[in-house]
């Protein structure tokens, strides 16, 4: 390992510890330096500022989330109108589906202490609104669908503010999942039981017409 990276990597372990104690906006670079054994000059030299060597620690799990549900959605957006409901219809969900929690899961598990500052420690921060933004893309994902469900059911009544809550609700239960639930395994089921549960409301909205 060079020099270098090695000096970068003891600055990164010192401000995973000091952002998950205080937090983004109250975490102290210069402790941050005492901790990692470097001078202030050093840090700057490898990161623009305290937000730039933030985004240093979350960057790597957040690009791997996007891309996993910007793939996904990609390929539901391709399924007949016929196909999204019987995807909704079957109480396992798609197998695409069970795929992309489960690799969001993995990441997660694998990245948690980083996760955690993004859910939590991330205020004031470049990051603070990516909770947000994760949400927006479920949203407008969800909306799709609706007008998917609208053209093979064209008597459905099914509100955008609907679609958009299920987003927000799919989003919070895997916040949920990672503030309270420690095991890998257990964090699966539950995801599989949170699918369950929205495909069960997005079914009622039709039923109930």
């Amino acid at each position: 390992m060079s020099k270098n990276k090695e000096t970068v990597l003891k600055i990164q372990k010192a401000a995973m510890k000091e952002f998950l104690e205080k937090g983004f906006m109250k975490a102290s670079l210069r402790k941050i330096c005492h901790d990692a054994g470097v001078t202030t000059g050093a840090l700057y030299f490898f990161f623009k500022d305290k937000d730039d060597l933030f985004c240093s620690l979350v960057r790597e799990p957040v690009e791997k989330i996007y891309k996993i549900m910007t793939e996904h959605y990609a390929l539901e957006t391709d399924i007949s109108e016929e196909d999204v409901l019987a995807v909704l219809k079957n109480p396992e969900g798609s197998l695409e589906d069970q795929k992309a929690m489960l690799s969001i899961t993995k990441i997660m598990y694998e990245n948690r202490d980083k996760i955690m500052l993004l859910v939590g420690k991330a205020q004031g921060s470049s990051m603070e609104n990516i909770v947000d933004k994760f949400v927006e893309i479920s949203a407008k994902q969800y909306e799709k669908m609706v007008e998917k469900m609208k053209l093979a059911l064209p008597d459905i009544k099914i509100s955008k503010h609907y679609a958009r809550w299920v987003a927000k609700q799919q989003i919070e239960a895997v916040i949920y999942s990672m503030i309270n639930i420690k095991d890998e395994k257990e964090t699966e089921l539950f995801g599989l039981n949170v699918a369950a549960s929205l495909r069960g409301g997005w079914m009622a909205t039709w039923k109930l017409q």
